[in-house]
């Protein structure tokens, strides 16, 4: 008798390990994806907070020039710059002398924000997510994806790695390892955390 019911126990228990491994896993993604939906929440109430135009041109720009990974609202009220006669939001006070001091260069990074957002903007949510969690071309590491038209999407190992334009792809073809890796750190958060503001600590901004 106990050699028959030992096995159904083990058996047992086996299907229940595997059951709470499927739960774990799966309550991480949903977590990750709660997340992804609390963060763009609160950015959309802080932008919420401005002027009806200002509310337009904060979204189209998206991201501060001064700090290429930090989205306008994420860090607070976006702060509007006249620039040479146009209209620039950085992410915090610490992005103000730096944009300021960039003058016409300010203006273009702000320019081609804007294209690529609205290029970006053109993806299915997943796909748009993605290619801003990477931000720059895996090849050409200046270029904006989206500023050149829509990016180029390859799957590398299974990894979807995004391109600023198919005159990248044989590059990365080339070497799987290295652009993966470029990849990775472009994908960094410290990459996230922006722009070097030399003595400047960012994190003193936030608030």
């Amino acid at each position: 008798m106990m050699k028959t019911r030992f096995p159904l126990l083990v058996l047992a228990m086996a299907v229940l390990a595997s059951g709470f491994s499927t739960t774990s896993a799966t309550g991480h993604e949903g977590h990750d994806h709660e997340a992804m939906q609390k963060a763009e929440k609160k950015i959309s109430d802080t932008l919420a907070k401005l002027p009806a135009e200002d509310q337009k041109l904060a979204a189209a720009q998206r991201f501060c020039p001064m700090m290429a990974y930090s989205r306008l609202g994420a860090m607070g009220a976006p702060i509007k710059l006249t620039i040479e006669g146009k209209p620039v939001f950085v992410c915090c006070k610490g992005c103000i002398d730096d944009a300021k001091a960039g003058g016409t260069a300010t203006v273009k990074i702000t320019e081609k924000l804007k294209d690529a957002s609205a290029e970006l903007a053109k993806l299915p949510p997943a796909e748009r997510a993605a290619a801003e969690a990477q931000k720059y071309c895996a090849i050409n590491t200046k270029g904006l994806l989206g500023s050149m038209g829509a990016p180029i999407k390859l799957e590398i190992d299974g990894k979807p790695v995004y391109l600023c334009c198919g005159g990248c792809t044989k590059k990365a073809q080339a070497n799987p390892a290295a652009t993966l890796a470029k990849v990775e750190e472009l994908k960094k958060p410290g990459m996230k955390e922006g722009h070097d503001h030399g003595d400047k600590d960012h994190a003193d901004h936030k608030k």
